[in-house]
């Protein structure tokens, strides 16, 4: 019996020493943890009329429609597929949840579907009493064999923000980096 518990007191404590040298080895809390590259910025052109599904269960619903747009990366260059939407959830505290699914054309004629999920709240600033926090996790689906299939590969951050003209011509500028 002793010579079992003596066993699992040194397994416990290799184990120990082994995960306190991973530990003390790099800060997990360390600026340099995540890089990124950047992949494309968009502009998205929606139609402003919102259509309004109501009060649900967990908020206000609503979708906007996404009628096309461009795109253009160090690496890929096309359109926004007119077509998609944008299904937004007006949340009790007042942030908004999107998910807005669509598809992009490349300039060689592949076809990427895109699922962005982004959360936005107002974060005004001294400078910008108008500010918001927008920020979204994007996923692609491009075909298998093509020049973009690393985009089915990793994990993807964006940004949203309104186009200067929006009221004039309304579209959101969306920005793209890669998660390495």
């Amino acid at each position: 019996m002793f010579k079992i518990i003596n066993t699992i007191a040194i397994c416990s404590t290799l184990l120990l020493s082994s995960v306190s040298v991973f530990a003390a080895d790099k800060n997990p809390n360390r600026d340099d943890r995540f890089e990124t590259k950047f992949v494309y910025e968009s502009r998205v052109t929606i139609d402003k009329d919102r259509v309004t599904v109501g009060q649900s269960k967990y908020g206000e619903r609503g979708i906007i429609w996404i009628t096309g747009g461009e795109f253009e990366g160090p690496s890929l260059k096309g359109e926004v597929i007119s077509g998609g939407g944008d299904w937004q959830l007006g949340r009790p505290d007042g942030s908004r949840e999107l998910e807005a699914k669509y598809a992009l054309k490349t300039d060689d004629g592949f076809i990427i579907l895109v699922q962005n999920k982004a959360i936005i709240r107002a974060q005004p600033t001294e400078n910008d009493p108008k500010h918001n926090y927008a920020r979204s996790v994007l996923s692609f689906e491009a075909p298998i064999g093509s020049p973009y299939e690393w985009m089915n590969k990793s994990i993807f951050l964006g940004t949203v923000d309104l186009a200067d003209n929006y009221n004039e011509d309304p579209a959101v500028i969306i920005r793209v980096w890669q998660l390495l």
